[in-house]
């Protein structure tokens, strides 16, 4: 097996210790998507704002959610949800998501248990980084794939700053492969 080049931090003063992310290919997010019993889709609002050659974050959340992956959204971003047809398993802010998440009793929105993979996508790089930090020390049973555009070193993976055209082709590889 080929080793793998280390990545730098999207922010280069994001100082993770000893354990990083792996550099995510698409090939692997689907995998760990197919493979995970309980997948959870964390979204911000960033999804609303971000356009990838006349396409929207929220487009990739849709289709994501269509595809049986729970949802929560933060922020204003249930409104441009439920705009697109996907209404969100739940709404609450951040602090909250991250606080039920490290907490090993909690059973999921739908009270059928944790969630055994956590994919977060439009989250605000700093508050994503700390939410993947928290995930990484308190709950280390749970894995965590960062779908942004910026390498999040606390993830167990992220994509590692793609440009733009090549961060699209990505996320339109996930969609193709996890099929209709």
């Amino acid at each position: 097996m080929k080793p793998v080049a280390a990545v730098k931090p999207w922010d280069v003063a994001n100082i993770p210790g000893p354990v990083m992310a792996m550099p995510l290919d698409p090939k692997i997010a689907v995998a760990m998507i197919k493979r995970a019993r309980r997948p959870l889709l964390i979204v911000g609002s960033r999804i609303t704002e971000i356009e990838l050659n006349g396409k929207k974050l929220v487009d990739y959340v849709v289709q994501l959610g269509k595809k049986g992956i729970h949802v929560i959204a933060t922020a204003h971003v249930v409104g441009e949800l439920m705009k697109h047809g996907c209404k969100p398993d739940a709404w609450m802010p951040l602090a909250n998501i991250i606080d039920r998440l490290r907490d090993k009793d909690w059973v999921g929105v739908d009270g059928k248990g944790p969630y055994d993979l956590l994919i977060f996508m439009g989250i605000h790089y700093y508050f994503e980084s700390q939410m993947l930090s928290t995930i990484k020390n308190f709950s280390p049973q749970t894995k965590t794939i960062s779908l942004d555009r910026e390498f999040q070193p606390n993830a167990n993976f992220s994509f590692p700053n793609p440009n733009e055209k090549l961060w699209k082709e990505h996320l339109e590889n996930i969609m193709t492969m996890l099929g209709k």
